[in-house]
């Protein structure tokens, strides 16, 4: 009988050992939409990529899932979503999907929720039975939400992928650090600018509103994807008129013909407000780039009517 030298041996098992944990895979982590795309990449940089379901353009309102779609979401280990409020073509799907942890954000503890209706808001609670047509869906347009929504994310990712618990934590801390960054900067760009009041495309921004003490004295649409009804637009043609020099804000995603007929012949900036991120690139400082990416096209055309208002004055 040969037998093998106990240093051959050790060495043998050590580099098996070694060629276990090399070939075992970080988990395959998928997002609904790009801000959850941004916010999840900053947590499993330098693990894994983060991937994203609705390409550029899309909008989580109206989109139709294609077979690219289904095959992205077999194939993920984790999928990151807002709720069915949103993304209203997702459940059916998840049900398919097996072995999969799929969570919605709307559901998870500490989410800030507020109510569907203007200057309301509610707080949903773990485990608080709540309709999600309630409550206003874009709930990442709050760095607070975006600090619990990353929090969450790492605490899935730590359950299924121990091996790399060190740097989700680590990433994790970075982005809190971020994220009071970008509150502070954001916070003394809006205070030298003014809150004047301004208009946006559809009922979406109450969250960065109240994150930073915005004004948004109206909008063109509740529903993006639905024509606006004609006493809502009377209405807000009123509120246009009285304004005088004002912003008003559309988004890439939608060009309805109506915003021309209800601004012409007034003094108004046109702006654009990007809700979806899309041109901003995936990475670990990408969500901070997004939300100062927003204040600054709101303070920027704030500032330009305010200069406006005073050469009329």
């Amino acid at each position: 009988m040969q037998f093998v030298p106990v240093k051959q041996l050790l060495i043998a098992v050590l580099l098996m050992a070694v060629s276990f944990f090399a070939s075992a895979e970080p988990p395959k982590v998928l997002a609904s939409i790009k801000p959850l795309q941004l916010i999840a990449q900053a947590v499993t940089e330098g693990v894994t990529d983060t991937d994203v379901l609705l390409p550029p353009g899309s909008s989580p309102h109206s989109h139709s899932l294609k077979p690219s779609d289904a095959r992205k979401l077999r194939s993920a280990d984790v999928i990151f979503w807002v709720g069915p409020a949103m993304e209203s073509f997702l459940p059916k799907m998840l049900t398919s999907t097996k072995g999969a942890k799929a969570v919605s954000m709307m559901d998870i503890q500490g989410i800030r929720l507020r109510s569907s209706e203007e200057d309301e808001h509610h707080i949903h609670e773990h485990g608080e039975h709540h309709d999600h047509g309630d409550y206003d869906p874009h709930i990442w347009l709050s760095t607070d939400n975006a600090r619990v929504i990353a929090r969450e994310m790492a605490r899935v990712l730590i359950s299924v992928d121990k091996e790399n618990q060190t740097l989700y934590q680590n990433n994790l801390e970075q982005f809190l650090m971020s994220m009071d960054q970008t509150d502070a900067r954001n916070c003394e760009k809006i205070e030298q600018s003014g809150k004047t009041p301004f208009f946006v495309f559809h009922n979406a921004y109450g969250y960065l509103q109240e994150q930073y003490g915005l004004e948004v004295a109206g909008y063109f649409t509740k529903n993006p994807e639905l024509q606006p009804g004609a006493r809502h637009l009377v209405s807000l043609k009123g509120q246009l008129d009285k304004a005088g020099a004002t912003c008003i804000f559309r988004e890439p995603q939608f060009q309805p013909a109506y915003i021309e007929r209800l601004t012409e012949g007034l003094s108004v900036r046109v702006g654009v407000l990007d809700p979806l991120a899309e041109n901003i690139k995936s990475g670990p400082g990408s969500y901070a780039r997004f939300i100062n990416q927003l204040v600054d096209n709101i303070t920027s055309c704030i500032q330009g009517t305010v200069k406006k208002n005073d050469k009329l004055s």
